[in-house]
């Protein structure tokens, strides 16, 4: 998997939409889905109803996709990238936020057409990676000034990782690191912690 050069105050931005989404999700903003039909529905199907249309959970798919795809560990897809961008994008984000992400998706998708020389969403994989890795190059050696795609990118890496495949899958995952003993004397541990 290549990881793109994240800049630091972009990640923060990421994060902190990312927490506004968790918060969302728990004051019931979003629904847990509990049959099997709806936890398999295809980014596209999950589109009813959010701000981004078909075509553009679509494309958001194909480029979560390709930065993180599916190895031994799920990809961005199956851990729900797209479905966390579309909540963002739906239940937190403002008009501003709106019309910045609709516009950059509608260019980047321009761009990245343009590099591969075909539609991006119908390319085959090899060629998506290509034309998105040319293209991420061409970001952050900064030939082309694009920090829309900056933030989808950090987004998609942060709500990969904030995901339970991505934080239990592809991270080392240890829910209480270390041994929990819950009585000692204190002349065994003599100083106390200061974390």
């Amino acid at each position: 998997m290549n990881m793109m050069n994240l800049d630091r105050r972009d990640m923060f931005k990421s994060l902190l939409a990312l927490s506004a989404v968790g918060a969302v999700s728990a004051c019931g903003g979003a629904q847990e889905s509990a049959s099997t039909d709806e936890a398999t529905e295809t980014p596209v199907e999950a589109a009813a109803g959010g701000f981004f249309n078909a075509s553009e959970m679509a494309f958001i798919a194909a480029v979560s996709d390709t930065i993180i795809p599916t190895t031994d560990t799920p990809g961005a897809v199956s851990a729900g990238v797209p479905e966390t961008i579309q909540a963002l994008a739906t239940d937190w984000g403002n008009d501003d936020f709106r019309t910045y992400w609709r516009n950059g998706l509608t260019n980047l998708g321009g761009a990245l057409t343009d590099q591969a020389g075909g539609e991006f969403g119908s390319l085959d994989p090899e060629q998506k990676l290509a034309a998105l890795s040319a293209y991420d190059a061409s970001v952050f050696d900064g030939q082309t000034d694009d920090g829309f795609y900056r933030a989808l990118k950090a987004t998609i890496v942060q709500a990969y990782y904030m995901s339970e495949p991505g934080a239990t899958e592809e991270l080392a995952y240890e829910p209480v690191p270390g041994e929990w003993i819950g009585c000692v004397p204190l002349s065994e541990f003599p100083k106390t912690w200061a974390t």
